[in-house]
């Protein structure tokens, strides 16, 4: 998994740097975005006798787009989110609220083209994550536990994302995203949890 990530953020540089320095002859976008986010977990496993429930959370970031051809680009950024959800179980209905606070890189494909005034985007591509905290009733998942002596969830996570979105004019853009985490952040055996989201953004470009 180590291997993997140092390759994403090695190619990521790359990507990075040669959009730099082509930057007269390929136009490349750099901006922020913010938006509000819907997020639970997939179960599985032991973990079935639980409901994750959707929670309302946020995300601050920064992207750079770099333009292929005119109806072709790939884009990629950091995204800083918060996170929360509920897990609650099947039998007695008690729930557990969770809080994540982490960072995302995603890596968009995307097609883009002129509709209207602006132009129309969609795109899809791998996202790697770093989870900073994630608590439940006070307890940070991410430190050893004393009942079992080590972390209850992995910080580490990946999969896969898509992105949908509208350029209003030079600098304002609307964009929706949805993650599917192919990563189990479980650490015990038998079960699983794998992330699940969707969130809204307004973004300005440079």
């Amino acid at each position: 998994m180590k291997k993997n990530v140092f390759t994403f953020f090695l190619g990521l540089g790359a990507l990075i740097f040669s959009a730099q320095l082509s930057a007269q002859d390929n136009p490349v976008s750099i901006g922020f975005k913010a938006g509000t986010s819907l997020s639970k977990y997939r179960l599985s496993g032991n973990m079935e006798g639980f409901n994750s429930k959707m929670n309302i959370g946020g995300s601050v970031g920064g992207f750079i787009k770099y333009d292929l051809s005119r109806n072709f680009a790939l884009q990629s950024g950091v995204d800083l989110y918060y996170r929360t959800s509920k897990l609650e179980t099947i039998t007695d209905k008690t729930s557990n609220k969770i809080k994540s606070f982490g960072v995302e890189i995603p890596l968009y494909g995307i097609v883009q083209g002129e509709i209207g005034s602006g132009k129309a985007f969609i795109g899809a591509g791998p996202y790697i994550g770093y989870g900073i905290m994630t608590k439940s009733d006070g307890v940070n998942l991410f430190k050893n536990s004393s009942a079992i002596n080590r972390p209850t969830m992995n910080r580490f996570d990946y999969g896969v994302g898509a992105i949908i979105g509208y350029d209003f004019d030079k600098n304002w853009q609307i964009n929706a995203s949805y993650q599917f985490g192919l990563a189990d952040l479980h650490k015990a055996k038998g079960g699983a949890m794998k992330n699940n989201g969707a969130s809204l953004g307004l973004a300005y470009k440079f």
